[in-house]
């Protein structure tokens, strides 16, 4: 076997390892943790917020082109990002039989049948400005395209590629090198062209980046997912966070058991 063909099968053989490692721990609370790690002070802070971002709402335009389904005027999308300190990378977003993740809206999310993306990473940048491919929903570890990586509009200095009035000058993408994606225990039909698209709820799965993802700028803010609804958005999310030291930190939107520690921001409720 080349040297090439080594490496090549020692990566393939370390993500299936890491892959069945998640999915075995994910209600152990414990994905790639070291042993005996002790989370710092510095750890216990490392997550600084979660943003949610009013990315677009939609227009009369957009409800008339049904190409990629209907749209209803004054949907909003949102863009969830992590905001972490300098040095981390986000490792997951989980839910388990003791801290359930859900996405809920009143209405329904809206998914482009012409897309059928289900994640950033599926979004070609010469398809974004058909129909309403731009306002699909899907979840993400940092792509907003197959090239892209998601930055908030207040931080998008770079132009748009994007050709809709409020987003020509700043379409929260920048060009970016994005993570090995992976989504465990997730039926992701639900971001398909699901039409009753209204609660995603896991409490043993969930989405990661297998070598762990860091924002694009010095905020470190990794977009997490892009939801679009005319109704009530909520949510709650468990994300686990790699340290500089190589070790893992826990935060849940509530009740936390052992190591874990709580914040707020997680848990979301917009009307």
């Amino acid at each position: 076997m080349s040297i090439l063909a080594l490496k090549k099968t020692t990566r393939f053989l370390i993500s299936k390892n890491l892959i069945f490692f998640l999915v075995l721990s994910i209600n152990n609370f414990s994905f790639w943790a070291r042993d005996n790690y002790i989370i710092t002070k510095d750890d216990s802070l490392a997550l600084k917020n979660v943003i949610v971002e009013k990315y677009y709402v939609s227009d009369s335009t957009d409800y008339i082109d049904t190409t990629g389904g209907i749209l209803p005027k004054g949907s909003i999308t949102y863009r969830i990002y992590i905001e972490m300190k300098p040095g981390y990378s986000l490792q997951a977003v989980y839910g388990n039989s003791k801290h359930e993740l859900y996405l809920k809206t009143s209405t329904v999310f809206f998914n482009n049948e012409y897309c059928l993306a289900m994640t950033g990473f599926n979004i070609h940048p010469k398809e974004i400005n058909k129909n309403s491919v731009a306002l699909d929903s899907w979840l993400t570890m940092g792509a907003a395209t197959k090239i892209h990586t998601g930055i908030l509009k207040t931080d998008d200095n770079d132009g748009s590629i994007i050709s809709r009035a409020s987003l020509a000058k700043a379409d929260g993408l920048t060009i970016g090198v994005t993570p090995t994606f992976k989504t465990f225990n997730l039926d992701m039909n639900f971001f398909k062209d699901k039409k009753d698209a209204s609660v995603f709820s896991t409490k043993n799965g969930g989405w990661a980046a297998l070598e762990g993802v860091k924002g694009p700028t010095t905020d470190n803010r990794v977009l997490i997912a892009q939801l679009t609804t005319n109704g009530t958005l909520t949510f709650e999310l468990n994300i686990q966070i790699g340290t500089p030291a190589k070790g893992t930190v826990q935060f849940v939107a509530k009740n936390p058991v052992g190591s874990e520690i709580q914040f707020s921001g997680l848990s979301y409720y917009k009307p």
